[in-house]
């Protein structure tokens, strides 16, 4: 593959800023510009690498001309009036046919890179390969307009009517046909390199869009911070994790909705970011250093506890999502104190009629004690004995040991959202539960200490090690509330978006 640099403009905004020396010596992350590209392409068999440079810069030729680069460096030394004028001085020097053409500023991800040469290699059909990114931070952006299958359909100045998501990258592949298209456009006086990728449209090449991610220009002095963030960001490799079907009931749509965004938004700020089912993962070959996880099936947990014995960060961790289980829940709850409902654990091979705490309740609840839903009968409302053993009978069946016998709290239910680590709390009065069952039919709130509710929910969400929690509150009467369920990584279907971006935030400070 023969790749091409045009470094032959000023930088005239950076050194109104302060910075002396060409563009292409910007030191980003211990690295020149000019030298990232070059290591960038002999990482994608570059077999040249053409870089034009103006005639004032001095420096930057001498440091072209001190390294051996190991890769075939046509140099070329000329000032020219546009970036199109640049190109052109490489096509005529060089007589390439096909190439990879960048501009000297522009931040990528080198992994999406890879996969764009790639992809431009093996669709021979294909005259021109635009990389494109959603992230969109130029002064005067190039807006590229696209059908459903990525053919390029316009380049615009303006984003008139708001719905063109993506702009060119400074990075195009271009084969034959395209670079012939340079010497027309040159002779019809056309200097602007927008100008020449729309002359591909009017001669109805084929032109595709290739998304790169976030990538970035840098323009001013205050984008080289964002371009050692963004590379920083290219470089933490996270690992989301979806949660399986039979983990979810009557919820997967949403549970997936969730962690669908949470990867989407990684990816848009450029985290190299993949995004697997629980059951998909191959612990004998994979591992990943930072995890977002869903996941709850227990042969999973088990190989994520073998991760962080590695390093691996998980969240939730494996020791949380452990103490989400009924049981081990209620005992911890227990211990430090947190109001849950009148609470009793037995084994299921009990009677219900020996247990005296149901005596003086009306109406009780049944949960399995060693795991969280996955049936509708695993948490169930009963008001009467048989029913109850019943209930304990399907749970034995099923190798269920133990279960959780508690007092319903006649009142108000409180669903709750948390994220510990950022400010992100919610919760609202839904009107059916995730069965459908009605709840909250009265019409008058029963009045509350919200701060104290709020402290408790975060407290209980502390002592289980949860960082990305939600729950349940039951309140009665006479205004006291008990905790009645936690759960590790909600659906946060009421409060997506907003939970979404405090999810972020709790990885940038991970990562």
């Amino acid at each position: 593959m023969n790749y091409a640099i045009i470094a032959a403009g000023e930088g005239s905004r950076l050194r109104q800023e302060g910075f002396r020396s060409a563009k292409p010596l910007v030191k980003v992350c211990s690295e020149y510009l000019v030298e990232r590209l070059i290591r960038i392409f002999k990482n994608n068999s570059a077999q040249s690498i053409s870089i034009i440079i103006n005639e004032e810069s001095v420096e930057l030729k001498q440091f072209l001309d001190s390294r051996d680069w190991q890769v075939k460096i046509n140099l070329i030394v000329k000032s020219t009036p546009s970036s199109l004028h640049s190109f052109w001085n490489i096509i005529n020097r060089t007589g390439i046919n096909e190439c990879c053409l960048t501009t000297i500023d522009t931040i990528f991800s080198e992994k999406l890179f890879q996969k764009y040469i790639s992809y431009f290699q093996k669709h021979k059909d294909i005259d021109a390969l635009m990389g494109t990114t959603k992230y969109i931070d130029d002064e005067k952006p190039l807006y590229v307009q696209t059908d459903e299958e990525g053919s390029i359909l316009a380049f615009c100045d303006e984003n008139t009517n708001n719905s063109i998501s993506q702009v060119s990258a400074g990075v195009y592949c271009l084969r034959q046909k395209s670079i012939k298209k340079v010497d027309d456009c040159i002779n019809s006086n056309i200097s602007r390199m927008r100008n020449y990728q729309r002359s591909l449209i009017e001669a109805n090449l084929n032109i595709k869009s290739f998304d790169l991610g976030k990538a970035i220009d840098i323009d001013h002095v205050e984008d080289i911070k964002k371009a050692e963030n963004l590379i920083y960001n290219f470089n933490t490799n996270i690992l989301c994790v979806k949660r399986s079907k039979q983990y979810s009931p009557n919820s997967q749509n949403k549970d997936e909705q969730i962690i669908t965004q949470v990867y989407e938004n990684l990816f848009k700020e450029g985290f190299d970011t993949e995004i697997k089912e629980e059951t998909q993962i191959d612990f004998n070959k994979e591992y990943y250093p930072l995890v977002i996880s869903m996941a709850r099936n227990p042969k999973v947990i088990k190989e994520f506890e073998k991760w962080e014995l590695k390093g691996s960060k998980i969240i939730n961790s494996s020791a949380s999502c452990l103490n989400c289980y009924r049981e081990r829940q209620i005992r911890i709850l227990q211990h430090h104190n947190i109001p849950i409902p009148e609470t009793q654990i037995i084994t299921t091979d009990n009677e219900i009629s020996n247990l005296d705490c149901i005596k003086h309740w009306k109406e009780f609840w049944i949960k399995r004690g060693d795991f969280q839903t996955i049936e509708s009968i695993d948490v169930i409302k009963v008001s009467n004995k048989n029913d109850a053993n019943e209930i304990l009978k399907n749970y034995k069946s099923r190798g269920i040991d133990s279960a959780i016998i508690s007092e319903h709290i006649e009142g108000d239910i409180i669903k709750f959202y948390g994220i510990r680590g950022t400010d992100f709390f919610d919760y609202s009065y839904p009107i059916k539960d995730k069965f459908n069952n009605q709840i909250n039919t009265s019409k008058e709130r029963i009045k509350i200490d919200e701060k104290k509710v709020v402290a408790t929910c975060q407290k209980a969400a502390e002592v289980l090690g949860l960082e990305i929690y939600g729950g349940d509150v039951a309140v009665d009467k006479n205004g006291n509330f008990y905790i009645i369920d936690m759960n590790d990584f909600p659906s946060f279907s009421p409060c997506k978006d907003k939970a979404t971006e405090s999810i972020i935030k709790l990885l940038v400070n991970y990562s």
